[in-house]
């Protein structure tokens, strides 16, 4: 049984990453001794536990099944050699090694594994973990573990790569473009791979993918990045993709587009680098702060967004400007970053790159514009001395 925190572990809980991982991982666990028979396992849990783990597998009547009938059926499905080799394939890296790993010892025993790496496994039926006198323990059942020998594992595990690779380009794409079309999704990747896929094939991974949780679907023969989709209706959908529409695409070398299947990851241009060393210098002295700031910064640009959305960034954390040079630094300097970041709209281009190379019509690089520098810092009198530190009059210098 577990006990209620009080107030006092509540608030180390948060300070402490580490008891913060533990007690996800004891909130997903049967509490009590490890078990490694399926069929024990599965008569131990609960009726509803029983049902989310047939949903999960689209089990037909398990509706109208007891509770003895849904153990049996779901037994039977995940010791299906070719329901487990389906599953195993839709596996990312780090399920993967886990599940080798328990295929050779059974059971891991770790508290703090981050619940992301087993949670695929474990709704699925593959993995149970358990909590016992303290720890943690991840269990492969032993018929499950059976099956998988009969199966061919050196073809699955080739098969397994090339379905990680399918799904990293996927994924990166998304990041780096916004919305890229399958047909040129699929030109990229044989391009920079031997093994080619076919339409059909990169499709199904796309699907596999969106139906792994990824923020994607299909629109019009595009796979869209879900960011897009806020707050916009299927009109203004269309409107984006006739707006890319003819845009033609960076393509960067394999290793630096597989980069941005890190949804984390972007390319630290020097303008975001001379931002970011300004604002500590100038704005805000917390590290953390300032990198969660250009980070955004660097999104809402890829994305579009306004100069003025831009100093929201500024104003939702409240690093504020103390006089107008300094609003005005920031913007030349966000000016410089916009026209540098590689945009969805213009297929992964910077506007810098686009001019170069655009027939016809090109687009317009952002000017520097003085936003709200009269409105967002105090107003300095024209016979002050200006804040800039010159020792002239602000009209003699930047009032001029």
């Amino acid at each position: 049984m577990l006990r209620m925190l009080n107030n006092e572990e509540e608030v180390y809980m948060l300070e402490d990453p580490t008891l913060q991982l533990e007690q996800t991982n004891i909130q997903h666990a049967i509490i009590g001794e490890p078990m490694t028979s399926l069929s024990e396992i599965l008569l131990s849990l609960t009726k509803t536990r029983l049902s989310a783990l047939a949903s999960v597998h689209s089990i037909t009547g398990r509706s109208k099944m007891k509770k003895e009938e849904l153990a049996e059926a779901l037994s039977d499905y995940v010791t299906n050699t070719e329901h487990l080799s389906s599953m195993l394939l839709q596996m990312d890296g780090a399920e993967w090694s886990l599940f080798e790993t328990l295929l050779q010892e059974s059971s891991v025993q770790d508290n703090t594994i981050p619940y992301g790496d087993y949670a695929f496994l474990l709704d699925r039926g593959l993995v149970f973990s358990f909590f016992s006198d303290g720890q943690l323990h991840l269990i492969m059942p032993e018929e499950i573990r059976d099956a998988i020998r009969k199966a061919d594992l050196p073809a699955l595990k080739q098969q397994h790569g090339q379905h990680q690779l399918a799904y990293q380009y996927i994924v990166a794409a998304s990041h780096l473009y916004g919305a890229v079309k399958v047909d040129k999704l699929l030109e990229i990747y044989n391009a920079q791979n031997e093994q080619a896929l076919s339409a059909e094939e990169l499709l199904n991974e796309v699907n596999e993918a969106i139906g792994r949780g990824e923020n994607l679907l299909l629109h019009s023969g595009y796979i869209v990045n879900s960011y897009l989709l806020h707050d916009l209706d299927e009109q203004k959908i269309n409107d984006w993709i006739a707006k890319v529409e003819g845009k033609p695409y960076y393509v960067p070398e394999q290793e630096e587009l597989l980069r941005y299947a890190d949804e984390t990851y972007f390319e630290m241009t020097p303008q975001l680098s001379a931002l970011q060393q300004y604002v500590l210098r100038e704005l805000c002295k917390d590290q953390e702060t300032v990198e969660y700031l250009i980070d955004d910064l660097q999104l809402a640009c890829a994305k579009g967004s306004s100069i003025q959305d831009l100093i929201y960034e500024f104003e939702s954390r409240k690093i504020n400007f103390k006089n107008p040079l300094q609003a005005q630094q920031t913007i030349q300097l966000l000016t410089e970053v916009y026209n540098h970041t590689r945009m969805w709209a213009n297929n992964g281009h910077t506007l810098v790159e686009l001019q170069a190379i655009a027939d016809g019509v090109k687009p317009e690089l952002v000017k520097l514009v003085n936003i709200s520098a009269a409105d967002t810092v105090p107003k300095v009198g024209r016979n002050e001395p200006c804040p800039c530190g010159s020792g002239l009059k602000y009209k003699k210098c930047h009032g001029k």
